[in-house]
Formats: C-alpha cells, sequence, structure tokens
C-alpha cells in the first residue's frame, strides 16, 4: 500500500511540474490582450454559481429538445453535482433523482445490475448504448463520468428494448476544455483515492484529447475484506471541421476484492442488525482473489449538413468478464448458516460471468417545416448482438468454522479446487428501426413515433450431466409512442405521455409433470418457452422552470401495465437442470404512483435537490385459473423488491469570502419506506431514514471538501428478503446492510 500511495504522489508530482513548465512557456508567448481575456474567464468561474442540471439530452441520445418541452420525466444531472455530494459509484449518485433504488447486490461495487425504477428492473446505457445482455453487470466509476441522464418509463428513442420502469444513461467525458485537475481523497476503512483529468481545448479542426486515470482502495465496513479499483479511460477526438468529427474512446474498470466478495448476511430474528456489523462469515482468508473488469470501446462519427440535418453512427463493444469467490455453507450452499450447536462446514463458492456486448447505430435528425408545423424528425435503426455465460463452481474440500470461534483462514491450495455445479450461456442478437416525429404548432408539441424490434436468443443450460439441447427463442414487439405538450408560456409545460416497452425473456415454463423419484418432487415432461414482457405507461405531468431556468421542477403521476411477468420456479423438479431454467408466467403487474423532482439552484448561494416517490406496484392477473390452498391466487400481492416510498433531499448554502474563495455547508437525507421482500407476501423489510453532510472550502484553483454519510451511524437493510424456516425455523433475513457512519475528506487541484 505504501509503495502504491508514494508512486501515485510522485507521478501527481511530476505530472504537475510538466504542466507548470509547459505552462510558463505558453505564457511567455502571450500577448497582454490574451491575458487580459484569461484573467477575465477566472473571474466569471468565481461568481456564477455551479450549474447542476442540463436542459437537453445528451447527442447519443438522439433526440435535442429541451427538457422542460420533452414530454417525459427526465432529470440529467451535471459531474458538479457528483462531485459536489462526494459520490463515488452509481449509487451514490441515484439520490438526485425521483424512485431510484439500488436492489439486492451482492457485490462490493454497484456493477449496475440491480438498479430499479417505479418497481420494475431498470436498464443502463452508456453514451445511449446497452452495455449488458442478460448475465452479468458492468462496473462504473465517477471519473468517467461526465452527467447522468435518469429517463423514467419507457423510452423507444433510446434503446430497442427496456424495462417500463426506466433507463439510466452515462454519459463519458470527452474533449472541451485545456485542463488539467488533480484530486486525492481519504477517509475512514482506510480509503484512499486518486484521480487526474487531463485534456486539451476542443480544436474546430484537428486532433483534441481527454484523460481521466483514477485509483482506490478502501477496506471494507466487513471485516477481512479488502477492495481495489483502477480506472484508465483516453479519448481522442479528430474534427475535420466544426460540423464533422470522430471520437475514439477506450474505458477500463477493474475492481479487485481480497478474502472473498460477498457482502450478503443471513440473520435471524435474534440477531437481525443486532450483531457487530463487521461480523463477516463469508469471508475466508486464502481465497483466490475476486476480480471484475469492464472494458468498454466507443466509436462515434457526427456529420452536420447544415444548421438543420446531422446523421450519427456510434458504435461500442462492451466486454466485462468477473470471477468472484466467497465461502458459504456445505449442506445448503447458501449464506453461512450453523447448526444447534454453532457449526458448519464452508466451501468456497465461484461464479465466473463473462458478458461481451456490440452495438452499432445509426441515426439521422432534422428540423424542418410543412406549412405552420415545425417539425424535428428521428429516423434511425441499431443492430445489437452478443454472448453472456454464468458457470457456478462449488469446492471440493469443506473446512470446519463455529459461530463461537470463527477461523477464517483456509488452505489456499485446496480451497480453490472446484467443481462445476451449472453453466448458462446466451447467444443473443435483436435489430431494430424506429422513426419519431415531433410537432411542433404554436405553444404545442406532439410526438408520435413508434419502433420495430427483432430478437433472437440461443441459451444453452449445461450442468454435471452435461449441456441440454439449445433453446432457441424468436420474439418480435412494435412499440408505438405518443405525448402531447403544452406551453403555456416559456417557463412551463404540461405533458401527456403514452408509451410501450418491450422485454424479451429466455427460459421455460412446464406444462405437465409426472411424480418424481422422491416425495414432493416432479419430473418435467413438457414445457413451453417463456413470452415477452410488454408494457404501455401512461404518464401525465407538469414542468416548470423557476428563477430565469436555474431550479426545474417536475410533478408527474403514472400508470403502468406489464403483461406476462414471469419470476422463477423454484419447485422441486428431479432434473436440476430444469430447475435453474422454469419459470411461473404470474399474469400481469400494476404499477400506479407519482413523482416530485426540484433540482437546480435557488441563488447563485442556494442549491436544492429534493425528490418523492410513491409507487404502489402489485400482481393484478393471475394465470392460475385454479387456485388451491396449496397454490394460492397471488393477485392483490406485492410486487417484490420495490420501496413504497423514496424520499430524498440535498441542500447547499456557499459563503462567500474574501477573493474568489467561499464556504459551502451541505446537508441531506433519504427515506425509503415499505421495502417489499421478495419471497414472503406482503412483508416489508425495516423503514429507515440516513442523514448525511458535507463542507467545503473553494476558490478557482482548489476545493477542499468533507463528507460525512450516515451521520447518526444508523444500522438498516439497504435491500434483502425474508425467508420463512429455510435455513432455520422461523424468519431468515437475506440482505445487504446499509454501510455506517462514513468520512471523506479531498483535495481537488486545478492547474
Amino acid at each position: 500500500m505504501n509503495k502504491k500511495f508514494y508512486l501515485i504522489l510522485f507521478l501527481l508530482i511530476s505530472i504537475q511540474q510538466v504542466y507548470a513548465q509547459h505552462e510558463k512557456r505558453s505564457r511567455s508567448v502571450q500577448d497582454s490582450t490574451a491575458k487580459v481575456r484569461q484573467l477575465n474567464e477566472v473571474r466569471i468561474d468565481g461568481q456564477k454559481a455551479i450549474k447542476l442540471q442540463k436542459d437537453t439530452l445528451s447527442n447519443s441520445l438522439r433526440i435535442q429538445i429541451p427538457l422542460l418541452q420533452l414530454p417525459q420525466n427526465i432529470i440529467s444531472i451535471s459531474s458538479a453535482l457528483i462531485q459536489q455530494q462526494g459520490g463515488l459509484q452509481l449509487k451514490d449518485m441515484a439520490r438526485n433523482a425521483s424512485g431510484v433504488y439500488f436492489g439486492y447486490n451482492s457485490s462490493p461495487f454497484d456493477n449496475s445490475a440491480s438498479i430499479k425504477v417505479r418497481g420494475f428492473n431498470a436498464a443502463t446505457t452508456i453514451n445511449g448504448m446497452p452495455n449488458r445482455l442478460v448475465l452479468g453487470a458492468t462496473l462504473d466509476d465517477e471519473a468517467i463520468i461526465e452527467n447522468l441522464e435518469f429517463i423514467k418509463g419507457p423510452a423507444g428513442f433510446i434503446s430497442a428494448l427496456g424495462e417500463p420502469g426506466g433507463t439510466l444513461n452515462i454519459v463519458t467525458k470527452s474533449p472541451k476544455e485545456k485542463l488539467l485537475n488533480v484530486q486525492v481523497t481519504g477517509g475512514n476503512y482506510n480509503l484512499f483515492r486518486a484521480t487526474a483529468d487531463i485534456g486539451s481545448a476542443l480544436k474546430s479542426k484537428g486532433f483534441s484529447y481527454r484523460l481521466n486515470t483514477a485509483f482506490q482502495h478502501q477496506n471494507s465496513y466487513l471485516n477481512y475484506m479488502k477492495t481495489t479499483k483502477y480506472v484508465i479511460a483516453p479519448v481522442l477526438q479528430y474534427n475535420f471541421s466544426p460540423r464533422t468529427y470522430l471520437i475514439a474512446e477506450y474505458n477500463y474498470i477493474r475492481g479487485e476484492v481480497k478474502n472473498g466478495s460477498s457482502i450478503n448476511k443471513l440473520r435471524q430474528d435474534k440477531d437481525v442488525l443486532q450483531d457487530p456489523i463487521s461480523l463477516n462469515f463469508s469471508a475466508g482468508i486464502g481465497l483466490p482473489l475476486s476480480v471484475s473488469q469492464t472494458h468498454t470501446f466507443r466509436f462515434n462519427a457526427v456529420h452536420r449538413f447544415n444548421d438543420n440535418w446531422q446523421i450519427t453512427s456510434q458504435s461500442n463493444f462492451v466486454k466485462a468478464p468477473a470471477n468472484q469467490w466467497y465461502m458459504v455453507s456445505a449442506n445448503n450452499r447458501t449464506s453461512i448458516s450453523f447448526n444447534d450447536q454453532g457449526k458448519t462446514n464452508r466451501i468456497a463458492s465461484n461464479s465466473n460471468i463473462l458478458g461481451e456486448t456490440y452495438n452499432t447505430n445509426l441515426f439521422l435528425s432534422g428540423k424542418f417545416k410543412t406549412g405552420s408545423l415545425k417539425h424535428i424528425l428521428l429516423i434511425g435503426s441499431d443492430y445489437t448482438t452478443g454472448k453472456d455465460s454464468l458457470s457456478t463452481y462449488y469446492g471440493s474440500s469443506s473446512f470446519a468454522f463455529e459461530r463461537s470461534n470463527p477461523n477464517f483462514y483456509v488452505d489456499p491450495n485446496t480451497v480453490s479446487v472446484t467443481k462445476r455445479s451449472i453453466r448458462q450461456e446466451n447467444h443473443i442478437h435483436y435489430s431494430a428501426a424506429y422513426v419519431y416525429d415531433n410537432v411542433t404548432l404554436d405553444n404545442f408539441l406532439l410526438t408520435i413515433g413508434a419502433r420495430y424490434t427483432d430478437y433472437r436468443n440461443r441459451n444453452i443450460l449445461t450442468t454435471t450431466k452435461g449441456p441440454r439441447t439449445p433453446d432457441y427463442y424468436k420474439q418480435h414487439a412494435f412499440s408505438p409512442r405518443a405525448a402531447l405538450s403544452f406551453m403555456p408560456d416559456s417557463t412551463s409545460s404540461i405533458y401527456f405521455l403514452f408509451d410501450q416497452s418491450f422485454v424479451p425473456k429466455t427460459g421455460q415454463v412446464v406444462t405437465a409433470t409426472i411424480d418424481g423419484p422422491q416425495n414432493g418432487q416432479k419430473t418435467v415432461t413438457e414445457s413451453k418457452s417463456v413470452d415477452p414482457e410488454l408494457g404501455n405507461n401512461f404518464e401525465l405531468g407538469i414542468k416548470k422552470n423557476w428563477f430565469k431556468g436555474r431550479l426545474l421542477t417536475t410533478i408527474n403521476g403514472f400508470h403502468t401495465v406489464k403483461r406476462n411477468v414471469a419470476a422463477r420456479d423454484f419447485r422441486s423438479y428431479a432434473a436440476s437442470a430444469g430447475a435453474i431454467a422454469y419459470y411461473l408466467q404470474l399474469g400481469e403487474v400494476v404499477s400506479n404512483g407519482f413523482e416530485v423532482d426540484v433540482i437546480g439552484n435557488i441563488t447563485d448561494r442556494l442549491s436544492l435537490i429534493m425528490n418523492y416517490t410513491y409507487v404502489d406496484a402489485k400482481i393484478s392477473k393471475d394465470n392460475n385459473l385454479t387456485p388451491t390452498a396449496d397454490d394460492p391466487s397471488i393477485v392483490g400481492q406485492k410486487m417484490p423488491d420495490v420501496p413504497q416510498q423514496v424520499f430524498n433531499t440535498w441542500l447547499q448554502y456557499s459563503i462567500p469570502l474574501n477573493g474568489y474563495n467561499k464556504i459551502s455547508i451541505s446537508a441531506g437525507q433519504t427515506t425509503i419506506t415499505k421495502l417489499s421482500a421478495i419471497s414472503q407476501k406482503d412483508t416489508y423489510l425495516p423503514n429507515y431514514t440516513k442523514f448525511d453532510a458535507g463542507l467545503s472550502f473553494s476558490n478557482p484553483k482548489y476545493i477542499f471538501r468533507l463528507i460525512a454519510d450516515n451521520l447518526t451511524n444508523k444500522r438498516y437493510m439497504a435491500s434483502g428478503d425474508i425467508t420463512t424456516d429455510f435455513p432455520y425455523p422461523g424468519n431468515n433475513y437475506f440482505f445487504i446492510e446499509g454501510e455506517p457512519f462514513t468520512v471523506r475528506l479531498s483535495l481537488s487541484v486545478k492547474f
């Protein structure tokens, strides 16, 4: 650790010296006019408030209409807000938009796999393109994020596929101005983080560049878990002219975890949230290193024919391998559980995940008139192909373990010897074509269009008995979109939206069985492919800009209906190969609710982020036409892993000092209520509220920032499930505990 610290410190000092010499040579040839102009730029930066939200979507999301006029609840936040709050990964940034919740995620890194919006899983895209298919997930980091776009509800103009809840789009950094920013952060649990952002000015003709790097090391609040992250993200842009340019980008993020990567806990009523928070039964000192990686290559070409028409071609390739290790109980291969004597045998669990995704988009956007009607037209096509796989292995050797006297050491030579339990593969490709026209007449904006999507998947399941016959899935959908906005004045709009979603599914539904070899088991004799999930979303809302456009408020209600909803079938079948791939076709889910979003600056000194969401998501139709006492109807049951209410605030007030120095004081909170369990009907995890705060001193060159999370050291379940009588009698809590009180102190320097 010390060697890494000194190496990074040496590199930062060297960069500063090289950059200072370059600046000295540059200043020697500048004339007095240039010096005055540079002084004016510094003065403007010192006087104006930092803009926290964006007014339009990024170019990668195709539709260039002001967010005030766009008929949908979309929140776009800037990197300045992310840094103000000290956010390091997506879960730290979710507080800035209503109803965004991170579900059950067993990794110390976000992995962007468990985001939920409005009661449904949310897709994650990077620069408007999907970053994963079915299995696995990708890493994220603040160092590469220029801004985040939270799109509520379906958005066919973004992606061929998507849940009706919404999409999170990550916009990465690209060349814009000459800069060299360095930041060093430290905190409790031995946090050390160093980042550098280096870039040239964007040239109207020729090459420009941007380079972001980061190194982070931190011990977890869980005993023995140690994490390390590396980020490198170079971007090269070539402008043939101000109207035509190419961008080539590579993002590499690597996350490492020592001594086991699981953050899951299993507890009973008697000790849930009562035992030491650091107790980590899944740790194994001697386990192989757990590694997650994300490689993202992007190529973007833009040509503007004139001020009205533009064509864009963008492609990316994402490769995300992960190799995760942790300890489980040998008897049930789940989180560590003990017998009545407080003893168990532990074995290693190893998951190998690989996701590869290639996306390419081509779209034409333009403005024209037909009589008194003004059109903003979008025509395009998408193609995505890739494969992903998940292999699960379990250790061949077991290690005795006692709750009262735990020995976390395992023999590294034997713990890594495993046998494969199951492997699942998906080979996917889908294509889509779409057209959307946004028509303006006086104070009205009518949006009408549709997307057609064709989807293919070859799914292969392999167990210890060998590979099963591949399943082939062919699904397609026609997804229309219609919306109307009315703008009574230049600062407000009222909108109505209808949009559809399409989520293809893989898996089989059991249609016929016979009695199995063991009591209570069944042997599957017939099955059919699961149907794709189709969603209808209706949304009504009002938007308002305040204080000369510095503050945006959005209030909206939504009614979302999702058909053909499927859930994993955990009933006992004789063939384990079948039990993994079988689903229950539940029927229909309805999600009703409303959202309030307030984001921006009230004055140059005072900024406010506030959002609230109420969601009532429940099953409205059940395909079980003959319910019995053992197999009852589930109509009216709440959707699992969905909070009913989410409330966030973040307030910052700045106090000017001499010159361009200022002190800023921040405070915020997060509240989640009635978070539904996965396995039990209408059962909820305990409500919680946590408080955060910040304090910073800044001027145009330096920023000292102190961030404190969970000020009261509140213990709470951030996500999880409650089961009955497995593996212990009574209630069993499988959960991720929220992080305790943490402090981060950072120093940022602009050269």
